[in-house]
């Protein structure tokens, strides 16, 4: 017997046949009888209608159907209705049709062989049969073969119904079938056997060349998957419950291996969770989803939020594609680090600047008690009267558009207030010198794009970071510099003559030693000093040392001032984010803060930057926001998850998981470097910035302290602003920005308060400011975080830049302050540290030695210089003595007033 696959069902899809069914997937072929009655049979897999004709074609084909030449049969369903799942019968086709209703069950119930018809289909639309395929038949399989041939893609599988399916009552999927079916048998040598055009016999799967005119029917097969990609779980739920699904019903059996997937994941079998890889059955004909237990154990291992992936693998070992599920296990112990409070600090005011414009950097005149606004926007300079702060009135507004076009920096010392302009057509820019009223205003040439501004410690200085720019396409390219002013004459005494513009020619042959050492280099064309932008500097006590931030090269410049050289340039490298100390939230697409560890490395390219001296040691504090170049000719920011962003395979075996919206895929990563082979794919994934503050030995540039996870962890479980956790300055939405540089540390400031010295830091998108206590640089404690943001709205002070700080014997309020510039609100905002008060040195005049805080609140009363000192109650009676001391414990003392002896010199001091 011979099966003729030239019979073909096309339900109106053919140029030749036409039916009246309004849709493909109404039937498909079970089998028929070739070499006897010509007896055909079908199931219907919906209702069929009464006086359907439906159409029984060759399509075109050569040959004839059902051993007659009329090419074309039709049959017609009569005035029942054929409910689906009925199986018709036309008995003996070759002379008439003469439809039944009955039930066919497949013979030989020990596997497919001679003369047993079977149904099976393709999946996908092929413009022509395929030729070829390969026939793996098995007792009870519900799928075999593996088409590959023209016009179906490699892997397609076809399904047979199994040994002893009673068709009449066949209840299987219907669902996708929408491609005709078509009949295959075995022949004597278990062979598949089609009969060709030309009426030859060719076996093993040869079919003929001939054109397929018509459109497959196709029925989509059972597919595996988890019910959700992702899931959040406690440690301390218990056990997380994985669901398997089964997109439809099999004929037969599915089983399916579930694992743990390797090389992905932090959290530890065995540590983290309990799991042994199992065997899950799904029942034939059964959709319903199973689900698998996995036991947690609540744990402070690791103190990280953590995440496996579990995966399922068929039969034969092999993984199945997207079959995934990363399950997030959040760790229930806080890890922020716990404020010491040393300082006791205030919100005290807010000032709307402009309505219009912003604010971006704020300095301060200590004899006037005038604050001076940079207002980038409006290109201006604002002059306010601070010496209440809770009156904050304008005295003056200075337009800078005469200079330039687009004003960016200010500073004051004894005197004179130092303005930056940017000049169009990439000229030189302009500082504006001024008095403290705007006037008598002297004007000389700094660099291209003058972008910060600052005095030496004495004043006779004022140096400018010159960040030379490109323009969009990179046709020029300035060169990054350093302007130094002499301003020690006076305001009337400024000329051109007076500046000196320090560049990095000295550099430009070092290119490639530069690029070893990991600092980044890669503009268009690029020569070290065209590609160098200073950013921020900061000045040594003594006025003989500058460090300059080059953000975009993720590196630090020294330069001396008595030479105007610059003498080293420190690479800052990268901080590793698959350390649990450096545990991170990267993704903007899931529901909750997962500060898990990651393959990220982060370029900290600090912006702002200061100073201070520990035991001898000079130390750099910065704050690392990150940066990335945006231009037409170079744009370096990509996503994770970009299809241009390919990750190294072997570093990155499960790089398709790591792209996924959930984990990595949004992250912002430059294109410019991680590509260490030089083979065109990431063996490192380098993010903007380190969402961290950092302490560098100022010599040697080494790392000697940074905060770590902190902000994330502080701002989190904040209980006001955890709400706004990683949200942007202009929007409320959580975690906005976490898939880029986070809460974005912008600028710094150092204080020595209390015989401590403490780093301020403005966080520029959730708002506030970050307190440390750096008095030991390696061990650096977090003192306390304050924000005055309005939760839930756009309002309050946003997006902080600029930073001063006020010590309180120039403060007006007596007591040390806070001042920062919010660019986003336009506001100045400030906040009054309560115990950081008015020492004794500036109650007595005359007096050569520092005695504070006063009034003494926490026990601890310290001076200025080491002093032998003696202590009394108002009596006169001796009630404390300490030689060679910087640091005396009053403690002990009751409230109340008591006289201070040191140095030959006497205060009146005050315990509370």
């Amino acid at each position: 017997m011979k099966l003729k696959i030239t019979l073909g069902l096309w339900l109106g899809l053919s140029g030749v046949c036409h039916a009246q069914l309004a849709t493909p997937g109404d039937l498909a072929f079970v089998g028929f009888n070739a070499d006897g009655n010509d007896d055909l049979a079908f199931v219907t897999f919906k209702d069929i209608t009464p006086d359907t004709n439906i159409y029984f074609c060759d399509s075109e084909w050569n040959g004839t159907a059902f051993g007659t030449d009329e090419g074309d049969f039709t049959w017609n369903s009569g005035d029942q209705i054929i409910p689906a799942g009925t199986v018709v019968m036309l008995n003996n086709v070759s002379t008439g049709m003469i439809p039944s209703v009955g039930s066919i069950v497949l013979n030989n119930a020990g596997g497919l062989s001679n003369d047993d018809e079977a149904m099976f289909a393709f999946l996908g639309t092929a413009p022509r049969v395929p030729t070829t395929m390969l026939a793996a038949i098995a007792n009870n399989a519900t799928a075999f073969g593996s088409l590959d041939g023209t016009g179906l893609t490699a892997g397609t599988t076809a399904i047979v119904l199994p040994q002893g399916t009673d068709i009449g009552n066949y209840n299987g999927p219907r669902t996708g079938l929408t491609h005709a079916a078509y009949l295959a048998q075995l022949n004597d040598a278990a062979q598949w056997q089609v009969e060709n055009a030309s009426g030859n016999d060719a076996t093993n799967g040869i079919t003929p060349d001939l054109p397929f005119n018509g459109t497959p029917f196709a029925i989509a097969l059972p597919t595996l998957a988890f019910a959700a990609e992702h899931t959040f779980v406690n440690e301390n739920a218990g056990t997380i419950s994985a669901s398997i699904a089964l997109s439809s019903p099999s004929m037969g059996e599915v089983t399916v291996e579930l694992s743990v997937l390797e090389g992905i994941g932090n959290a530890l079998a065995g540590t983290d969770f309990t799991f042994t890889p199992q065997t899950v059955t799904f029942p034939a004909l059964s959709t319903e989803p199973i689900a698998v237990d996995i036991v947690l154990t609540d744990n402070d291992s690791g103190n990280i939020d953590k995440f496996f992936v579990l995966s399922l693998t068929d039969a034969n070992g092999a993984t199945i594609a997207g079959a995934t599920q990363t399950v997030y296990v959040l760790d229930d112990e806080n890890h922020a680090p716990t404020a010491t409070n040393a300082l006791d600090i205030n919100f005290l005011t807010s000032y709307l600047v402009d309505g219009e414009g912003t604010a971006e950097i704020v300095d301060f005149d200590p004899v006037s008690k005038r604050l001076f606004v940079l207002n980038s926007t409006a290109t201006k300079v604002h002059i306010l009267d601070f010496s209440n702060p809770l009156a904050i009135t304008p005295v003056q507004t200075i337009d800078m558009a005469a200079y330039g076009i687009g004003a960016t920096s200010v500073a004051f010392k004894n005197g004179i207030v130092a303005a930056t302009v940017e000049s169009a057509d990439f000229a030189n820019g302009k500082v504006v010198l001024m008095d403290i009223d705007g006037g008598n205003i002297s004007v000389v040439e700094a660099g291209v794009l003058p972008d910060m501004v600052t005095f030496t410690p004495d004043g006779t200085k004022v140096l400018t970071a010159n960040e030379g720019q490109p323009n969009s396409d990179y046709t020029i390219d300035p060169e990054g510099s350093v302007s130094i002013i002499d301003v020690s004459g006076g305001l009337g005494n400024i000329h051109q003559s007076n500046v000196t513009t320090v560049n990095f020619n000295a550099f430009d042959s070092q290119i490639d030693n530069l690029r070893a050492q990991g600092i980044r280099i890669f503009g268009p064309n690029a020569t070290v000093s065209k590609d160098f932008e200073p950013e921020y500097i900061t000045l040594s006590e003594d006025g003989q040392t500058a460090w300059v931030t080059l953000q975009e090269n993720n590196a630090i410049a020294r330069i001396d001032l008595a030479t105007q050289t610059v003498t080293d340039v420190f690479p800052l490298g990268t901080k590793d984010f698959s350390l649990a100390q450096n545990s991170v939230d990267f993704s903007d697409q899931t529901p909750e803060i997962l500060m898990s560890t990651w393959p990220v490395k982060g370029l900290y390219m600090p912006d702002a930057m200061a100073n201070y001296t520990a035991n001898g040691v000079t130390y750099l504090v910065t704050a690392n926001e990150g940066d990335a170049r945006e231009y037409d000719a170079l744009e370096e920011e990509t996503k994770v998850g970009s299809g241009g962003y390919v990750l190294d395979p072997v570093v990155f075996p499960n790089a398709a998981l790591l792209k996924k919206n959930f984990n990595l895929g949004r992250l912002a990563v430059t294109s410019q470097s991680g590509d260490t082979d030089g083979d065109g794919d990431f063996d490192e994934i380098h993010a903007f910035g380190s969402r961290s503050f950092s302490i560098w030995n100022a010599q040697t540039g080494a790392l000697v302290f940074d905060s770590g996870d902190d902000f994330e962890r502080i701002t989190a479980t904040d209980p006001v602003y955890g709400a706004l956790f990683n949200a942007s300055n202009d929007n409320s939405g959580f975690k906005n920005r976490s898939d880029n540089k986070g809460p974005e540390p912008e600028g710094i400031t150092v204080a020595a308060i209390n015989g401590a010295t403490y780093a301020f830091i403005t966080l520029e998108r959730i708002g506030g400011l970050m307190v440390y206590d750096i008095t030991d640089p390696a061990n650096a404690r977090f003192v306390a975080y304050k924000n005055n943001r309005t939760p839930g709205t756009t309002q309050g002070d946003l997006g902080p830049e600029g930073i001063i700080y006020i010590s309180p014997e120039h403060s007006p309020t007596q007591k040390g302050l806070i001042v920062m510039a919010n660019e986003v609100s336009a506001t100045i905002s400030a906040y009054q540290i309560e115990n950081d008060v008015l020492g004794v040195r500036e109650m007595v005049a005359g007096t050569n030695l520092l005695v504070y805080p006063n009034p003494v609140k926490n026990g601890k009363l310290f001076l200025s210089k080491p002093a032998n000192a003696k202590w009394f109650d108002l009596s006169g009676r001796l009630v404390g003595q300490k030689d060679n001391a910087s640091v005396l414990d009053v403690s002990h003392l009751a409230k109340g007033i008591y006289i201070l002896q040191a140095n030959a010199e006497s205060f009146k001091i005050v315990v509370e």
